[in-house]
């Protein structure tokens, strides 16, 4: 928008036209709120806080009284950009969720893949909302098998809407089970089949103003998966990130860090144990919730990514499971008939047909040369 745009400009915000609407939005939030509230609120100093609504009382948005309040023409605006926000009650919104979500398939362990659960979705979907992160917001996601995009869409389905809503995923199960349900409920959700390993296509390069993220356990993963939302989004300061990732030791979370950075993004809050999953054994079934915006900082584009960003890539392994029916030793993993525990499963012990079994071992890629 154009007023915030010379806003910034007039007030030579660093922050630029997303600092000014961060500001705009939290005015609208409260009545009558005191500067220095207002600057606790959007973190900013005071006296860069004052500059802004100095400004904005100029063009007749801020009317100051007992605080900063919103004239008509500002609550006219704040409508305009969507930052005055009503969600509809999560209660139907969690229920619509945990239907679709009992359509999910089965995990593919390849991918890395640990189903969220429909609860984690909604509050992922709440906390974006209540850092003006949504609504009249282009949201793009980098992977969404637990189903966040359905969550946003079911959360402000009676009130402002994003602009676009976009999920990419590898996996066509997924996009099929999300664009079903995208019809079915009327949610406008876009998806695109997709290899992040390769460039997001051009049409969702640079256009959006927020991304969600849950990579693959690995740094790979989360290096690549990094590199195609910065791909997506748009040019500048305050364009926000929304990153799932699992708790790591001191000197993998440096890597993890360093890989942010790198992206020319940095963390504004990390919540540990925000995210519950079915499964995920591997990352003890919780990740942190690592909510990000974006700098100035250009950053080099990523081409075909060669690099492996799977953990069954990066720390081949294979398992022996016994059948707890008949006691046949059964191989899961690398070189083996059975890529995971979920396909032999699926099949049955081959002798007997049961389908329960006991870890007997786990053989890693430096064991099984030996």
């Amino acid at each position: 928008m154009k007023l915030l745009d010379e806003t910034a400009t007039a007030t030579s915000l660093r922050e630029g036209a997303e600092g000014v609407r961060s500001i705009l939005a939290a005015a609208a939030r409260g009545r009558n709120t005191p500067l220095k509230e207002l600057a606790k609120q959007v973190h900013m100093p005071l006296p860069v806080v004052s500059a802004v609504r100095r400004e904005l009382e100029k063009r007749g948005v801020f009317a100051r009284q007992k605080g900063v309040c919103l004239t008509e023409q500002g609550t006219a605006i704040a409508h305009e950009l969507g930052v005055i926000v009503t969600e509809t009650e999560t209660n139907d919104a969690l229920s619509t969720l945990q239907m679709i979500s009992t359509e999910m398939p089965e995990v593919d362990v390849a991918l890395d893949q640990a189903f969220a659960l429909p609860e984690t979705s909604l509050r992922r979907a709440i906390y974006a909302n209540r850092h003006d992160a949504l609504v009249g917001r282009n949201v793009i996601f980098i992977g969404d098998d637990d189903l966040t995009s359905i969550a946003i869409a079911l959360l402000l389905r009676a009130g402002q809407q994003t602009q676009r809503l976009v999920v990419v995923d590898i996996d066509q199960r997924i996009i099929e089970l999300i664009s079903t349900a995208s019809e079915r409920y009327g949610l406008n959700i876009e998806c695109f089949l997709h290899d992040a390993r390769d460039p997001l296509p051009t049409e969702l390069q640079g256009d959006f103003h927020t991304f969600f993220t849950d990579p693959p356990y690995t740094l790979g993963g989360l290096e690549l998966f990094l590199a195609r939302a910065k791909e997506a989004l748009q040019v500048g300061p305050g364009k926000q990130g929304f990153l799932s990732f699992g708790h790591k030791d001191p000197d993998t979370d440096l890597d993890v860090f360093q890989n942010i950075s790198r992206f020319g993004l940095v963390p504004k809050e990390i919540i540990d144990d925000f995210n519950t999953y079915h499964g995920g054994a591997i990352i003890g079934n919780v990740s942190r919730m690592i909510r990000l915006t974006s700098t100035s900082l250009p950053t080099q584009s990523v081409p075909r990514y060669e690099k492996s960003i799977y953990t069954g890539d990066v720390n081949p392994s294979h398992r022996i499971y016994i059948c707890r029916n008949c006691g046949e030793r059964n191989g899961v993993g690398i070189d083996c008939f059975h890529i995971n525990i979920e396909t032999l499963k699926a099949t049955g012990c081959p002798k007997c047909k049961q389908t329960k079994f006991t870890l007997a071992k786990k053989i890693s890629k430096e064991e099984n040369s030996d």
